[in-house]
């Protein structure tokens, strides 16, 4: 009769520990697989989101001080300065302050590391959703006619301009005559917020934005969630020099009274919303005139900045 021999004890238990070895090498495996794919998800959703903020941005800037058929810069009937008294028939709702769509001497403008229009002029109406702006973060005014002619529209402030004049009107009565054409009056305000809409402690790429309806008014609405912080820098050419070219770069509080400037510099820092785990250790950072220690996070982080031409130039070529 033939005797069967079976495992020993010493046997199985070899066996097991190789399969162990081998269970949490393919867990180990799997585990740095689905760091990589983290780490992968994080650095998409930051370009998304860069990419994302400076279409937008650089769109408006890029259409800055555009009045129509109007020249750049020429004067706009019904225009008035921030903080004066608006026309009766051009009064705009919104609390953000008399006149901020009415400065039309103004192309573009930013308040640096504060929530203003400028250094000098504080915005009313408060930031969405919960009130808080993200400390430090600077604030961006853009001020143009959009790109394409409008319709005439009641209740929405509106310019109507030919090759001789501009005017701003409510009313959607067209008065210059034949050859004239209208265009929406476009005005945002850029900021950056420390909530989203959907979730508070969340920061937003944001602005105030005038809008029409029944009367003009400004409305507040998210554009970019995850941008943290956003700094503008602008690009002056010597007036002492043949060129048009930029000569130095400067931060809002720093650029002279009666300088046009030529360029604006953006930079936009964006953070992922995947966690990282461990925390991944983040460099330092130096941008502008801000400077950011390096530290641990669980979030991963984005600096990309752009430069873009301001095509519609007051007073010089």
């Amino acid at each position: 009769m033939t005797r069967i021999k079976g495992l020993t004890l010493v046997e199985m238990m070899i066996a097991m520990l190789l399969v162990l070895i081998a269970s949490a090498g393919a867990l180990a495996l799997v585990a740095r697989g689905r760091a990589a794919q983290r780490t992968g998800e994080a650095v998409a959703t930051l370009e998304e989101i860069t990419d994302a903020a400076f279409a937008i941005l650089v769109e408006e800037l890029r259409m800055a001080g555009y009045l129509g058929l109007a020249a750049p810069g020429s004067p706009v009937i019904g225009a008035s300065a921030f903080g004066t008294a608006e026309a009766r028939d051009l009064v705009v709702t919104g609390g953000c302050g008399q006149s901020l769509a009415h400065d039309l001497d103004t192309t573009v403008t930013a308040a640096d590391g504060a929530y203003r229009v400028a250094a000098a002029v504080p915005l009313r109406c408060g930031a969405g959703p919960n009130g808080r702006v993200v400390p430090g973060a600077d604030t961006l005014t853009v001020w143009h006619a959009s790109a394409a002619a409008a319709p005439l529209d009641a209740g929405r402030l509106q310019i109507e301009s030919n090759l001789r004049a501009a005017r701003l009107m409510t009313d959607g009565v067209a008065r210059l005559g034949a050859g004239a054409r209208v265009h929406d009056l476009e005005v945002s305000v850029f900021y950056i917020s420390a909530d989203s809409s959907a979730q508070r402690g969340w920061p937003s790429l944001r602005r105030k934005r005038l809008v029409g309806g029944s009367r003009p008014a400004f409305q507040d609405e998210e554009l970019v969630t995850g941008v943290e912080d956003m700094q503008v820098e602008f690009g002056l050419d010597n007036l002492d020099d043949d060129d048009s070219s930029v000569d130095r770069w400067v931060t809002p509080a720093e650029v002279p009274a009666l300088d046009t400037p030529r360029a604006i510099r953006l930079w936009i820092r964006a953070r992922s919303d995947t966690p990282e785990n461990p925390p991944i250790i983040l460099p330092a950072l130096g941008y502008s005139n801000r400077v950011e220690p390096p530290g641990s996070s669980r979030f991963r982080r984005k600096l990309s900045s752009r430069v873009i031409e301001l095509r519609n130039l007051q007073g010089r070529p």
